[in-house]
């Protein structure tokens, strides 16, 4: 039995049609015809690569296809943009657009193809802001840990701070490790341990136009550990930080003001 084609086909970078727009009894391409139509499922396929002689563009306004057209007639319509050479040679022409691949045949499209006219600049922009916001995704989820040891000395304290200052700025959370050792002894213990702590609140305090702690700090006997991030980065609400914001600016909005009784 013969099958009627309402579409023809033809082989990827091919530019010459194979086959009129007619509705042809082919019995050759009765079943091998649409099979490798449908099968076709690479949207990223343009111009001269899509593999339909006739295809309907999706209007840029409506969104809906406009009427069948040669594929070879909407290559050679697209946009082009003229720039002239320095000196006297001839002006170079520039093609700024793309015909891309949008759907294959199927009947909701009538059998044809569908194909949308891409601006290249416009696609160019929208590449690059989808890299930047992957990578500043990349950077959220990344961090970096910095350690002081015990005994650190002023110079490498400053090189640190300049390290932990460069990773904030490009938007990656910084674990600040402070380690000290243990003396044997209570009196020592206690002495070490305020050295510590001054060491903490003075590193703390040189990085904070840069950063804010966003989750509590991990203390041991032998080590502090202190999480900072950028300070426009908002706290994640399930930290411990976040909740005492909240409790904190729910308790000072219910507080009522005194009225001295005269």
């Amino acid at each position: 039995m013969l099958r009627l084609l309402s579409n023809s086909i033809s082989l990827p970078n091919s530019r010459l049609a194979l086959f009129p727009h007619r509705q042809l009894a082919l019995p050759v391409l009765s079943t091998l015809g649409p099979r490798f139509a449908s099968n076709i499922k690479d949207t990223s396929l343009v111009n001269t690569d899509i593999p339909y002689t006739y295809v309907r563009v999706v209007d840029p306004e409506t969104r809906k296809p406009l009427s069948p057209k040669l594929l070879t007639e909407v290559i050679d319509d697209l946009a082009t943009e003229t720039q002239r050479k320095r000196g006297d040679g001839p002006p170079k022409v520039f093609v700024t657009q793309y015909a891309q691949l949008v759907a294959p045949p199927s009947e909701a499209t009538g059998g044809y193809a569908l194909v949308k006219l891409i601006d290249r600049k416009e696609a160019a922009a929208r590449e690059k802001a989808q890299r930047l916001k992957a990578r500043a995704s990349r950077r959220a989820s990344e961090e970096k840990e910095i350690q002081f040891a015990w005994g650190i000395g002023a110079a490498d304290i400053q090189h640190k701070l300049r390290k932990a200052r460069q990773e904030l700025l490009r938007g990656v959370r910084v674990q600040l490790l402070f380690a000290r050792k243990a003396t044997g002894g209570a009196q020592r213990d206690l002495g070490t341990k305020a050295k510590l702590n001054a060491l903490v609140t003075q590193v703390v305090e040189a990085l904070g136009d840069v950063a804010r702690e966003w989750r509590m700090r991990d203390e041991r006997r032998n080590m502090v550990v202190v999480y900072l991030q950028d300070p426009q980065r908002p706290i994640p609400h399930k930290s411990v930080l976040a909740k005492q914001a909240t409790m904190q600016s729910t308790s000072s909005d219910t507080a009522q003001p005194e009225v001295n009784s005269v």
